[in-house]
């Protein structure tokens, strides 16, 4: 039987954890449906399947990247990096699953990687802290359509903890995420244009030229 990812939804948001469990795993099987891998390791995340439905999703995964299934390295790299279910947390082995995924045009994976190189999601012994290199794949996520990749970077800029504060940079890549409908960006945007009384004119264009340039290469894979 086949579910739409919508009503596989509905059961999680009703809390069928099981109901809705099922229906993903269906989807992501059948249909390889990304949205359906990303909600079964979300699941995983906030504590919604047991270890045995872990231990399954686990073992899916792990046969879907013998046949070089981008989706199924990042989300296996996602696994490692927090720990989920039974999976022992482990950095690097997240790293190299990651770097998978990028080889296999998974762009969220930049952020991911980004966010471990910079620190951003604390500090580990198993991975050396490397913030230039971890910008630089922040950036190259934001600029292939990544979307929280933006939204990232534009909240390490506008803290400036991590490196220099910039409000340019800040406004360029929290409106490239916000263009690209993050809720966040977008309330985080709202909060700077009223504390920083700057003009932001030329950053916002910027963003506007790259967005499109995006959202027209997208078109373009679609039709081939």
């Amino acid at each position: 039987m086949s579910y739409s990812i919508e009503t596989a939804q509905s059961n999680l948001d009703r809390g069928s954890y099981e109901v809705a469990f099922d229906m993903f795993m269906d989807l992501a099987q059948n249909e390889l449906n990304a949205d359906a891998q990303y909600a079964l390791v979300k699941m995983c995340f906030d504590g919604h399947i047991d270890v045995y439905q872990v231990q399954k999703l686990f073992e899916w995964l792990n046969r879907e990247t013998s046949l070089g299934n981008g989706y199924s390295f990042f989300n296996i790299g996602l696994m490692y990096e927090r720990g989920l279910g039974s999976i022992q947390k482990d950095l690097k082995i997240a790293v190299q699953y990651y770097e998978k995924a990028i080889g296999n045009e998974v762009i969220d994976a930049y952020c991911n990687l980004g966010n471990i190189y910079t620190g951003v999601m604390g500090l580990h012994p198993e991975i050396q802290v490397d913030v230039a290199k971890g910008i630089a794949l922040l950036n190259k996520g934001a600029m292939l359509g990544s979307r929280q990749a933006a939204y990232t970077l534009g909240c390490i800029y506008e803290k400036g903890e991590i490196v220099e504060l910039d409000h340019y940079k800040a406004f360029f890549y929290l409106t490239l995420a916000t263009l690209a409908k993050h809720d966040q960006a977008h309330r985080c945007l709202i909060l700077m244009q009223h504390a920083v009384k700057k003009d932001f004119k030329a950053q916002f264009q910027e963003a506007e030229r790259v967005y499109w340039n995006i959202e027209g290469m997208r078109r373009i894979y679609r039709l081939l």
